[in-house]
């Protein structure tokens, strides 16, 4: 048993001024993705690691993305990972930016830029957590890992994969600091990225008659794709989802168009398979040629990524729901994920018990002006130190 003092005075030794110096350092350092590398957040990132007592190393994918990967603590086991994401995506058009994207601005008591929310600002907090951890002169009794990665905003291929491959991910169990709101995630949905191609018969523009449209039939699938959606409905992720969300096609304006390729979004609950998915489509495209047998439309899934579940169970998850309860009064919702983080990585490859955890509210990722409350970031530095003391021991 993990002396509750010991708990109580991490969490009384996280500094406000710490965490938000932490995220105003990060966010300083621009890390677009597509556009940019994580250099510069990864050298900062590695500079406050050294501060607090850790010897961080980078992992660099074939292409040269940097992961950053730090332990605290000499003993094997037992062994948490705490992964962020050190990249964001890119901050658009500047103009729509009250306050300047890398500034760090604080209005209102809530701290303002790019990967604020998602997610420089939980890296901050868990690394002032670390810090409080360190200043409160507690030796951790098993190994805290940070796995702080590239490439999330683009599926992890360059990140946490990297890290993945490498042997990297063997832990107890793993905190995604993804921003929750500081509720339990314990699900998210997956992807499948499809290519659908409607092809045609072309003809003068004068004589459409002549010819077979190919907008003509992906429009008609277009109109008519959440008929590939199942009646499903997770408890924590809601139901599925498809958006057509790119979409080309024709050659001239005054010819019929022979060819049109749209992209299509699928998001997928825990527990559906892809035979299944596939299926829908193909039987709603046989739906569309029995009505006009001049259709001619298919699809190619050319991305799956799977959806990931962990137990509501888990040692891990009760800490962090207990340690939550604690620290804002009440017990924290199981919450869900619409989106697809790098949890999946742990959950499903690792078979490690896993959490997402972190400050802040996927409303206001990837805006322009995006945010986080000051309170919320250091409440989540003093719920992961916390966790940190009892689940590793001191």
């Amino acid at each position: 048993m993990v002396d509750e003092g010991l708990a109580e005075a991490a969490a009384r030794a996280v500094d406000a001024d710490e965490v938000l110096t932490f995220s105003r350092a990060l966010i300083a350092a621009p890390s677009e993705n597509p556009g940019g590398t994580e250099d510069d957040a990864a050298a900062v990132a590695s500079d406050i690691l050294v501060a607090i007592g850790a010897t961080p190393e980078t992992i660099r994918s074939d292409e040269g993305r940097p992961s950053v990967v730090a332990s605290i603590g000499s003993a094997e086991r037992p062994s948490l990972a705490w992964n962020g994401h050190l990249d964001v995506v890119p901050v658009g058009d500047l103009s729509s930016w009250v306050h300047g994207p890398w500034e760090g601005a604080v209005h209102e008591g809530r701290l303002i830029g790019r990967g604020a929310a998602d997610m420089k600002g939980p890296i901050a907090s868990a690394l002032a957590a670390a810090a409080a951890v360190r200043r409160a002169g507690i030796e951790l009794a098993g190994r805290l890992t940070f796995h702080l990665a590239a490439d999330e905003e683009h599926m992890g291929m360059y990140g946490t994969k990297v890290l993945w491959d490498r042997g990297m991910l063997v832990q107890d169990a793993c905190i995604v600091g993804e921003p929750s709101e500081l509720g339990i995630g314990l699900a998210e949905r997956g992807g499948a990225w499809f290519t659908v191609t409607a092809r045609g018969t072309a003809a003068h523009g004068s004589t459409p008659k002549l010819g077979v449209n190919a907008i003509a039939t992906m429009a008609r699938f277009v109109l008519r794709a959440e008929e590939t959606l199942p009646d499903l409905e997770h408890p924590l992720v809601g139901r599925p989802t498809v958006n057509v969300a790119l979409i080309e096609g024709g050659h001239a304006p005054n010819a019929v168009p022979d060819l049109c390729v749209a992209d299509v979004d699928r998001r997928l609950l825990p527990g559906e398979a892809r035979p299944a998915i596939e299926a829908a489509y193909e039987a709603l495209f046989e739906r569309l040629r029995e009505e006009d047998p001049a259709t001619r439309i298919g699809a190619v899934c050319r991305e799956w990524t799977e959806p990931a579940e962990a137990s509501p169970d888990s040692v891990i998850a009760q800490l962090c729901r207990a340690a939550v309860a604690e620290d804002r009064g009440a017990v924290p919702p199981d919450v869900g994920f619409t989106g697809i983080t790098d949890a999946r990585f742990y959950i499903n490859d690792g078979a490690i018990p896993t959490v997402i955890l972190g400050p802040g509210s996927l409303r206001d990722a990837h805006t322009a002006g995006e945010s986080v409350a000051v309170e919320d970031l250091v409440a989540a530095a003093r719920i992961y130190a916390r966790v940190f003391v009892r689940f590793l021991g001191a």
